[in-house]
C-alpha cells in the first residue's frame, strides 16, 4: 500500500470498514502521521453521531436524503 493510499484510508478506518491486514497497516502509519491521527478522530465523533442517530430511527427506516422542491 502506497502511502498516499493510506492518508485516504482514515474514514474507512474511523468507520471500521478496513480489512484486517490494511486496519493493521493504517495503525502502523499512525504511530508517524499526526495529520491522520487528527482526521481520525474527528471522523470518529462524526461516525459516532451517525450511530446515535441510526439507534434513533424505527427499524426498517430509510433515512431522509433531504427536502426536494417541487
Amino acid at each position: 500500500m502506497r502511502a498516499i493510499e493510506l492518508h485516504r484510508d482514515a474514514g474507512a478506518y474511523a468507520l471500521g470498514v478496513l480489512e484486517a491486514a490494511d486496519a493493521c497497516r493504517f495503525e502502523e502509519h499512525l504511530t508517524e502521521c499526526s495529520a491522520c491521527v487528527v482526521q481520525v478522530r474527528e471522523l470518529g465523533a462524526v461516525v459516532a453521531h451517525l450511530v446515535a442517530y441510526a439507534h434513533r430511527l424505527p427499524p426498517g427506516a430509510v433515512p431522509r436524503q433531504g427536502r426536494r422542491r417541487r
